[in-house]
């Protein structure tokens, strides 16, 4: 992974340097994070054993823990700093690691879903199928991976990424590359969508997401692979 260093210095104000990046959307921080746990859990509403890969700060393992109540969530990421606040902020039955750029610290099967939510951006492209093959390698048979990323054919997206510094330079992934890059390590595509096409003063609107899930618009977009059985 990429940028270690530099997300140590962001963990202290990581909330508010989003935010102020993402405050046209008329949204919060939080509500992106539970937005993600909601469709990761509509993706594997059974799993009771959750990774957060890549975590952050940990604000969406926080939105996991709500949405699987039954579950035990763990977050892993890189930046030590990061995972100190994520713990500081988070109830004492998330687990928390800090990983390395070998190898995700858990064992084979340990996870019926894994989620990675805007990820891979960070990622070097070189480096990315060896990745993904340990999310398969850390998922149970059957299990899920619930892979979110930004939509680089959405401006306002794009306008988003620019703005954040921590996202200098990143090359963001369109989602044929993501479907393939889960693809190729095994995985079965079993859904995939763009989602948030409408800001806080058009949320009457968002009923509507499920039905426009195709059209390439969407702020963001997610893929769910399987992991073969």
């Amino acid at each position: 992974m990429n940028g270690v260093s530099e997300f140590d210095g962001y963990a202290a104000d990581y909330d508010a340097t989003v935010q102020a990046a993402i405050g046209a959307s008329g949204e919060t921080v939080e509500y992106f994070a539970r937005l993600k746990a909601q469709l990761a859990r509509a993706a594997a509403p059974d799993a009771l054993r959750v990774l957060d890969f890549g975590c952050g700060v940990g604000n969406v393992c926080r939105a996991l823990s709500a949405e699987f109540p039954r579950a035990r969530i763990t977050g892993c990421d890189p930046s030590a700093e990061s995972i100190a606040s994520a713990i500081r902020r988070s109830r004492p039955e998330i687990d928390f690691a800090v990983s390395d750029d070998r190898r995700i610290p858990f064992a084979d099967g340990a996870f019926d879903l894994v989620v990675a939510a805007c990820v891979f951006h960070h990622i070097d492209e070189r480096q990315r199928s060896r990745w993904v093959a340990e999310v398969a390698r850390v998922l149970r048979p059957g299990g899920r991976v619930a892979f979110f990323e930004h939509n680089p054919l959405n401006p306002l997206t794009r306008r988003v990424v620019r703005r954040v510094p921590f996202d200098a330079g990143v090359v963001l992934l369109n989602r044929a590359y993501a479907r393939n890059l889960l693809e190729r390590a095994g995985f079965t595509v079993r859904g995939s969508r763009y989602y948030f096409f409408f800001p806080r003063f058009l949320s009457l609107l968002r009923a509507l997401e499920t039905l426009m899930g195709w059209i390439p618009l969407g702020g963001q977009y997610f893929v769910i692979g399987e992991r073969a059985s």
